[in-house]
């Protein structure tokens, strides 16, 4: 293998990129501790795959349920207000991973990779819009290897949708459709959705490209 010239999984005309930049959560002291100690990241199905080695096969044979549990078949048919922000985040977690499973299973899973940049212009872009602390931004070096696996999608798609599971239901094919359009990394894609001011009213997207890794970065400390 050429560990130069690796494609994005979801854009066969790219090539893995060596270097990119991460938010460090300067509110999770086992990351930022981890971090000075190892001075890297690795995803958690890469790091399993070299402590078992069943899963390394279901891994190669993009098996692996990642799902850290599933909706309860008899929920309520109607739920509080409460209840339905408290789930919001899982249920777009779950019907991203619910797609990625069934028609990319060979795509990082959104529960288990890195997030990066692939540069700083573009972290500029999300301290803009998100307000995500500039200053924790560090470079990594991507280290590739048979199991190294990268696609490039859109975050903004999932900034939406969280906002679109709190105002409506959506099919099963428009939940799909939507779905499909992150893990094929488009970009800006339009959602009409109940508005205060009016029945219905159009939202985009936007674009901030980031990248899911299943893989290990590790730390350039001279740029730091």
């Amino acid at each position: 293998m050429n560990k130069n010239k690796i494609m994005l999984l979801n854009d066969k005309t790219s090539l893995i990129q060596n270097e990119f930049y991460i938010f460090i959560d300067q509110y999770r002291p086992m990351t930022v501790l981890n971090l000075k100690n190892t001075k890297c990241f690795i995803s958690a199905a890469y790091s399993n795959c070299s402590l078992d080695k069943n899963f390394l096969t279901k891994y190669l044979e993009d098996n692996i349920d990642y799902f850290p549990f599933v909706p309860h078949e008899k929920g309520l048919p109607i739920i509080s207000p409460y209840c339905l922000s408290a789930i919001n985040y899982y249920w777009v977690e779950y019907d991203a991973e619910l797609c990625r499973k069934h028609y990319y299973p060979n795509y990082p899973s959104r529960l288990s990779a890195i997030f990066a940049f692939g540069d700083y212009e573009t972290c500029i872009e999300v301290n803009r819009k998100h307000r995500w602390d500039l200053s924790t931004v560090k470079k990594f070096r991507l280290n590739i290897d048979n199991l190294t696996r990268v696609i490039k999608v859109n975050m903004e798609i999932v900034s939406l949708m969280r906002t679109a599971y709190k105002r409506g239901f959506f099919d099963d094919k428009t939940k799909d459709d939507i779905w499909k359009n992150y893990w094929n990394g488009t970009g800006d894609i339009d959602l009409e959705l109940p508005d205060v001011e009016s029945e219905r009213k159009i939202y985009p997207s936007g674009e901030i490209f980031e990248y899911l890794i299943e893989g290990k970065v590790v730390l350039i400390e001279s740029d730091q």
